[in-house]
């Protein structure tokens, strides 16, 4: 967006912008964009050495955030073991990444092999790092996977269950979406609005997690870390 305006890429120069010229830039650019396989695109971002900001956050994603643009499409079938060579290479991602989250998914496709990292590499890291730099954080994981097109847990699957509103989100969900998981997360948000705390454990070291699932849902430390070192070995 700074290229496209001809400004410095920092807040006070945006914030000099026209405002209209600033939203019609940034339509052009996220037009462009794809948010899971590349392309100029809006991520996290968590600023390396920063003092942990003073505030309360409840921040998450979804186990399987790809699959909304890889299962849809087709790009899950299309990609082959080719493709994931590739874009391990264009990404920089080690070899041993795609061996390590294939070993603990048997007879995952390409694919999904890509999506699953992909998920990590733009969404689960930078979440991680963002906690780290918060003073107050809590961290979710929404894992509940929905029988809708093979969706899973994907990007927007859990806004329904959040504002306890199922019976507007059956195109993602289906007819069966379970109430009780809507329960719990509605009351989580509830809880965070009013008081700064959904319930679960406040982020720290061990990096607690709060897995929201049905039948169950409860609190995970370091989930999947083995592979999560991969993206911070990466950084290093």
């Amino acid at each position: 967006m700074a290229a496209e305006l001809g400004v410095p890429a920092t807040a006070g120069a945006f914030a000099a912008v026209d405002r209209e010229r600033l939203l019609d830039t940034q339509a052009e650019v996220v037009g462009k964009a794809n948010p899971i396989i590349g392309g100029p695109a809006f991520h996290i971002v968590a600023e390396p050495g920063a003092a942990p900001v003073e505030a309360d956050l409840l921040i998450g994603a979804n186990r399987e955030e790809y699959r909304l643009w890889f299962v849809p499409t087709g790009a899950v079938d299309r990609v082959s073991r080719l493709t994931l060579r590739l874009a391990l290479l264009k990404f920089r991602i080690p070899a041993r990444a795609a061996r390590l989250y294939r070993s603990a998914r048997p007879g995952a496709r390409p694919g999904e092999i890509l999506g699953e990292m992909a998920t990590d590499l733009l969404m689960r890291g930078p979440l991680n790092r963002l906690a780290d730099s918060v003073e107050r954080a809590h961290v979710y994981e929404f894992a509940w996977r929905s029988p809708v097109m093979d969706l899973g847990a994907c990007h927007g699957l859990e806004i329904g269950f959040v504002f306890d509103n199922l019976r507007h989100c059956r195109e993602l969900a289906g007819d069966d979406a379970p109430q009780e998981l809507a329960d719990a997360m509605h009351r989580a948000w509830v809880a965070f609005a009013k008081t700064g705390d959904p319930g679960g454990q406040r982020w720290d070291s061990s990096r607690p997690v709060m897995v929201f699932d049905s039948p169950g849902s409860g609190v995970v430390h370091a989930p999947r870390d083995e592979e999560f070192r991969i993206w911070l070995d990466r950084e290093r």
